[in-house]
């Protein structure tokens, strides 16, 4: 029951207004601090979603400032995304649509739950709503679905790709009801992805060490794959940001080429940070668990120690795994003209 309400706290208070932003036509050399989109309802979303954060944090349910920080900067990731310049430019621009939508499935997500806002955004609701959440027993089997950690994943990296589809990616760049629908996808994929990864609870209730590291490896190998092939592409295959108006005088190849740069690289390190984060709080809990057991004067038992070794082995092996992929990504760099031959020749039959 906790959990169907604070998951479904947070699209009662984001998921209305945050996606519904479209750019319009721009001259090709607009003064790019003018394009601001000033859309109401989304700042009406923000606001509402940050006053019942407020709300539920007077009650002392987030005693630690940094918690707050990280929901309010989850919030303005979603302004920049969707009201600042960058929204109106991502209909002209590949490179800077990139950008957006790093904001929008990864960087939001990310900072509202490291916030661990369930218990304040619940406790801010109207009464009668979070009633209502509390008895939809069918939101929490949906939920449970949903958050089964490899369908998390599936769903996280399959919006991505969805949406790369040259298809259907221009076909969301020229209609608007479907540009809503592509956002509103990137951001509740993200936002479920994110639920799993730092679900405060630890096994057997939550997911473990070893299955957060997983799903981050995934995503990781997910983004490096996508990003990897749009820049080593020596064709372009977006043609919506023409028909729109390209602009910053680059040539669609460079465009879409810096674009899968800054889904490669940002886009990736992104997930290390939050690999790193929950490293980091597990091992504390751990610490606490142990400093706990030492002034009540127990023995560590076998569970305990077995948890350490899990962690342990955890890390080594989320290290070894990034190695990995480091060394996959420097013999890519090693060898760029014969992997954007085949990056080439494979864009030429995706489009």
């Amino acid at each position: 029951m906790r959990i169907s309400r604070w998951l479904a706290a947070i699209p009662v208070a984001l998921l209305s207004t945050p996606a519904l932003a479209h750019g319009g036509h721009v001259h090709a050399d607009a003064n790019p601090w003018t394009l601001w989109q000033l859309s109401p309802e989304i700042l009406l979303g923000l606001v509402v979603a940050g006053l019942i954060y407020w709300r539920g944090s007077r009650h002392g349910l987030v005693d630690e400032r940094w918690r707050i920080a990280a929901f309010f900067g989850g919030l303005l990731a979603l302004f920049i995304a969707l009201i600042s310049p960058v929204e109106r430019l991502a209909d002209h621009i590949f490179a800077v649509h990139q950008v957006e939508h790093m904001l929008l499935r990864t960087v939001a997500p990310m900072l509202l739950f490291l916030s661990r806002p369930q218990a304040a955004l619940v406790r801010g609701l109207p009464n009668g709503v979070s009633r209502f959440f509390a008895g939809s027993g069918w939101l929490r089997k949906v939920l449970d679905v949903l958050r089964f950690p490899p369908v998390a994943t599936v769903l996280f990296l399959l919006a991505s790709y969805f949406w790369m589809l040259p298809h259907f990616h221009d076909m969301a760049i020229l209609d608007e009801p479907i540009h809503y629908m592509w956002h509103i996808s990137l951001l509740v994929t993200g936002l479920i992805f994110f639920s799993v990864i730092f679900d405060r609870r630890t096994a057997p209730q939550g997911p473990g060490l070893g299955t957060r590291l997983g799903m981050f490896v995934f995503a990781a190998l997910g983004n490096i794959l996508l990003g990897a092939f749009l820049t080593f592409k020596t064709v372009p295959l977006y043609d919506a940001y023409i028909a729109l108006g390209h602009m910053w005088h680059v040539s669609m190849l460079t465009d879409e080429q810096t674009g899968g740069i800054i889904m490669w690289i940002p886009g990736t390190m992104m997930f290390a940070v939050s690999a790193i984060l929950v490293i980091h709080r597990w091992g504390s809990e751990e610490d606490r668990v142990t400093a706990r057991r030492l002034r009540t004067g127990r023995e560590m038992t076998a569970a305990s120690a077995g948890a350490n070794r899990t962690l342990a082995f955890g890390l080594a092996g989320f290290a070894l795994v990034l190695l990995a992929i480091v060394f996959s990504v420097v013999a890519m760099i090693d060898h760029p003209h014969s992997k954007a031959h085949d990056f080439g020749a494979a864009g030429q039959m995706w489009g």
